[in-house]
């Protein structure tokens, strides 16, 4: 017996499909949807007794997915590949229904839906009962008046109503109340896959999820609930490859955030590391394929488009350093390579074009926008860009130690030597320039001018851990307490009248700030601080899910309700937990030849 979830909130999927379903926002009834370039609404999944729409009781697990209607029958629902989902029903039939939808038979037992603003098609099979097709494109024969006109009950707000432009096909049980569907989803051409009994196909998707489970990082006990969800949500937003997505490849959520983002990902890849080597390093070297010639990532990708539009901040070399810690054996020399030429080139466009030189804030680089920072509206950025900022430094700081790192490994001396000596001057700058007694601040690249704020985000250098002086540490420290709420760490003080509730960044708890203030708690030696952080954030996700955010005073969950990086942080703090403190020194750093 699985784990259950709500469908509005946590879709129903598989490792490496395209597909999904579940109750879209601003809809009531349960949706088929793909995700390619964005999430959509295909078509909604009615039950029909004796000819009329009933309601649905639905029970959601890894594996298999139940609609009933009382004693009336049930319909089960798992997937057989990650291009094949299929049905089984028993006592009642199962209407799909949905607008704009080139549908037409295909032969005996045969039709098609095609979806051309979701870019792909669908191939149903019946392998058991019948169907009938109605609305446009249906074959002549069908009854479409009848069809197009079946009573509809226990609707509510936006659900799907018998309309002109919309088509449908129903199943009809055969005479022992059985029904079979298989759908298949394909580009130009379908191609008949094998099949497996259904029984065989549940069989085999409960085996690859608990597979997959059984890699992730441990939790105590009493989260094995949030353990499992976590991990599920994760396993089934990986996308497999299509388009521009090269490699297996986690996306943030199949709710609506529906691509990669280049900062997003990297607590995925930390989260993967001891238990799926391979799979987390997918996550870093999917950034890597989409890296320009100038050496920026992307901000963000999908099967269609990326953009560069804005940068994300590079936590790409803190993220590696993290991997590495986990992973239960050294990289490979040739993956050593690849990852240390990325990382250089992204640490140049940085010092190179984002960096303004001879006006004060010599060799700093700055932020152009909130998104840049990944922290997309915080009050750091309320008296504009170009803005020096001191998260900015520290993680270009930790880039360039990580590279120091990587060549040694790769028996470059003196290359590993110029990548301290650059770090060490990095960080001289952002104490002359950025550290004011008792605090950070920000800086206007254009003037100069402090900006100061109620904010997090200035406290996060705290991970360069042993560069900091003492009293720098004790600071910080103090700084971040202000921020502590019962449910974990507020991103702009509660206090301030800069704070609301859902905020985006102006309050509510996320998971990677979480994540970099606990990691560098512990590396400034504030354990205790650190457990505490870590504790509440893993409470908060067992009471309340895994959404993008949190309110930081009620523990609410706000926003998209199955987020990856939120999964992935629980999944490492409450490792960490387990263990103590986590990884704090990594294996051998040799790469293997």
């Amino acid at each position: 017996m699985g784990v259950s979830f709500k469908l509005n909130e946590v879709p129903f999927s598989f490792f490496g499909s395209w597909m999904s379903l579940s109750i879209p926002a601003g809809h009531s009834e349960l949706y088929f949807r793909n995700h390619h370039f964005k999430s959509h609404d295909l078509f909604a999944l009615q039950g029909v007794v004796n000819g009329r729409i009933v309601p649905l009781k639905i029970d959601a697990q890894p594996a298999c997915l139940v609609l009933t209607a009382g004693e009336a029958g049930r319909v089960e629902i798992c997937f057989e590949s990650p291009h094949t989902v299929r049905m089984r029903g028993q006592g009642m039939g199962l209407r799909c229904i949905g607008k704009r939808i080139h549908a037409y038979r295909d032969g005996p037992g045969l039709a098609v839906f095609n979806f051309r603003s979701a870019l792909r098609r669908y191939q149903l099979e019946i392998l058991r009962g019948q169907f009938r097709l109605a609305g446009a494109y249906a074959a002549p024969e069908e009854d479409l008046e009848n069809m197009a006109n079946l009573p509809v009950e226990g609707h509510g707000p936006g659900s799907p109503q018998a309309q002109p432009d919309q088509q449908s096909l129903t199943l009809v049980p055969d005479p022992e109340g059985v029904w079979e569907l298989a759908i298949d989803e394909f580009w130009s051409t379908w191609r008949r896959p094998g099949r497996k009994a259904f029984e065989d196909c549940l069989a085999s998707a409960r085996t690859a999820f608990a597979a997959f489970l059984d890699s992730m990082p441990p939790a105590p006990p009493s989260w094995a609930r949030a353990r499992e969800l976590a991990a599920y949500i994760n396993w089934s937003c990986t996308m497999s490859p299509c388009g521009l997505v090269q490699r297996p490849t986690i996306f943030m959520s199949k709710n609506w955030m529906t691509s990669v983002w280049s900062w997003d990902q990297c607590f995925n890849a930390m989260a993967l590391a001891s238990g799926q080597p391979e799979l987390a390093m997918d996550q870093m070297l999917t950034l890597v394929d989409h890296q320009d010639e100038f050496g920026a990532y992307t901000d963000a990708f999908n099967d269609v488009e990326k953009h560069y539009n804005y940068a994300k901040p590079p936590i790409h070399g803190f993220t590696l350093g993290e991997i590495r810690k986990r992973l239960p054996r050294p990289l490979k020399r040739e993956v050593v390579q690849t990852m240390y030429e990325s990382l250089s080139r992204q640490a140049g466009w940085w010092m190179t074009d984002r960096c303004r030189r001879g006006e004060g804030l010599d060799a700093l680089p700055y932020y152009l926008h909130g998104n840049d920072s990944g922290w997309d509206n915080s009050t750091m950025f309320a008296k504009g860009v170009p803005l020096v900022a001191p998260d900015l430094v520290a993680l270009l700081i930790l880039q360039m130690e990580q590279l120091a790192d990587l060549a040694g490994v790769l028996d470059k001396a003196d290359e590993a030597s110029a990548w301290r000596q650059r770090a060490d001057g990095l960080f001289q700058g952002m104490m002359a320039q950025l550290w004011r007694g008792d605090h950070f601040v920000a800086r206007l690249a254009n003037g100069g001018a402090d900006v100061e704020c109620r904010s997090l985000i200035p406290m996060l250098p705290l991970i360069l851990g042993h560069r900091l002086a003492a009293s720098v540490r004790e600071c910080l420290k103090t700084g971040m307490e202000g921020h502590l709420t019962e449910w974990g760490l507020a991103t702009e003080r509660v206090d301030s009248a800069c704070y609301v509730a859902d905020g985006y960044w102006r309050g509510p708890i996320w998971a990677p700030s979480t994540f970099l203030a606990v990691v560098g708690l512990d590396r400034c030696g504030y354990t205790a601080l650190a457990d505490q952080v870590a504790l509440r954030f893993c409470k908060l996700c067992d009471q309340s899910g895994f959404a993008e955010n949190f309110d930081a005073c009620t523990g609410q969950g706000l926003r998209d309700r199955a987020y990856t990086w939120t999964a992935s942080v629980f999944l490492l703090l409450a490792q960490r937990l387990v263990a103590g403190r986590g990884p704090v020194e990594p294996n051998d750093a040799r790469g293997q030849s």
